[in-house]
């Protein structure tokens, strides 16, 4: 085994141990979400034959994929939640991992990488809400599937000077479809790998097209996809049904993209979790709107002076983030957009640009010998901030385990499905 492949795995192993130690207290969660009860009762349709993958009656959504993986671990573990909670954590520890690749892809830079995947493990920007909720592993997949794309997409480019007839871009071919049959992220990930076409133009010592082959292809596929979601299965995107009119949209979108940023950095909303938090988050939480406005003003100054004088993975990153949050505040206008657990995927941008500008601004200082450890107090105030949400969700979520609505669920299926039933208070399956 050579030294470089030994050292990954090292890493991938160190991941998962940390994820495993972080996220172990949400392994008595029980299912509470109301998409946890979804997938449920997908995989018990599957399991009669009442219904197919590709199914997309209300209150299911076109995720075929979503709804394999669920279905293969609903007919090993039924309602145990413990091993879905272990899925996502390992799911977690993979996402982690691919970021740490992806970023050491572009920047060849081991300190920041770590930094960026250890970043991400933490969830900083998402604060583990994906992680902590048994059906979140759809977020989780959908980042996973995403990610490959990228990472061999982004192989190609810079190693085989984006040719289609190779392996990496097959793999980031098979990995674009596959992510299609999970969530619809295509233009977001067809708007990132165009910013990187157009960072990474002069790729390889030489000018190259930002609109290359290997991107034409993918434009393609989705354009093929969505002709076949729509005639054979009557696939109507979320926007079409959302649409708030246009004055209001263009009103909307600027809006809603610094509000998720906003909350990636300062999570701190209007919620009961924040009643329950103790006197200090009350106190902060008074003057939180403040504290958002100095936070966009200080977003967009970072972005500018990032975009002026970073580099060029430094602007990739931070057009990540921009390009990663549309379609929550464009595409589909979520009624309940506060909720950071959509800034999962984005968070890979974010993590990345803290870490790069905690490294550098402590190799600008390198010459002082304690004074160059002050640049990564930034990170470590957003792993403690992360760790300590994620204690008070877990909290949170506790009680919503036996909450009047997911109790309303547990009956509901006990009266649908002949192989379900309630016992002390929780979902048993009829072996037949």
């Amino acid at each position: 085994m050579s030294v470089g492949v030994s050292r990954y795995i090292l890493i991938f192993v160190s991941l998962l141990i940390l994820a495993s130690l972080s996220f172990t207290l949400i392994l008595d969660n029980g299912f509470w979400h109301d998409s946890d009860f979804v997938l449920l009762q997908k995989s018990l349709l599957l399991e009669d034959g009442r219904t197919s993958l590709f199914s997309r009656s209300n209150p299911f959504k076109f995720q075929p994929l979503v709804y394999a993986v669920h279905y293969l671990m609903f007919e090993q573990f039924r309602f145990d939640p413990r091993p879905y909670f272990i899925f996502n954590i390992i799911l977690h520890s993979i996402n982690s991992f691919l970021v740490f690749l992806m970023v050491y892809t572009l920047l060849k830079d081991m300190q920041v990488s770590l930094l960026s995947g250890i970043l991400f493990l933490f969830t900083v920007g998402n604060f583990g809400k994906t992680v902590m909720i048994a059906s979140g592993f759809e977020d989780l997949m959908i980042t996973t599937l995403t990610l490959l794309t990228m990472l061999f997409y982004f192989k190609n480019e810079l190693e085989r000077d984006g040719r289609i007839f190779t392996l990496w871009f097959f793999l980031s071919f098979i990995f674009f479809i596959a992510s299609m049959l999970v969530k619809s992220t295509s233009f977001s990930i067809l708007g990132c790998f165009l910013a990187f076409n157009f960072f990474f133009h002069d790729r390889s010592g030489k000018e190259r097209k930002v609109f290359d082959a290997g991107f034409t292809v993918l434009c393609a596929v989705v354009v093929l996809v969505i002709i076949t979601k729509t005639l054979l299965f009557h696939y109507t995107p979320s926007f079409y049904s959302r649409f708030p009119g246009l004055l209001k949209m263009i009103y909307l979108t600027p809006k809603n993209v610094f509000s998720y940023l906003v909350r990636m950095i300062f999570p701190i909303h209007t919620s009961h979790l924040v009643t329950q938090s103790g006197p200090l988050v009350v106190t902060i939480h008074r003057f939180a709107t403040a504290i958002r406005l100095l936070i966009a003003l200080t977003v967009i100054s970072y972005s500018f002076f990032g975009f002026v004088f970073g580099n060029r993975t430094i602007r990739f990153f931070i057009a990540w983030t921009y390009i990663m949050v549309l379609p929550f505040s464009f595409f589909q206008f979520p009624s309940d957009w506060l909720n950071i657990r959509h800034l999962y995927l984005v968070s890979a941008g974010f993590t990345t640009v803290i870490s790069a500008g905690a490294v550098y601004c402590s190799r600008l200082i390198s010459h002082k010998r304690w004074f160059r450890l002050v640049p990564f107090s930034v990170p470590l105030l957003f792993v403690i901030m992360a760790f300590l949400i994620i204690t008070q969700l877990n909290k949170s979520y506790d009680t919503k385990v036996d909450s009047p609505e997911a109790q309303r669920y547990r009956v509901f299926m006990e009266q649908e499905y002949r192989s379900v039933y309630i016992e002390n208070g929780r979902l048993r399956y009829k072996e037949e």
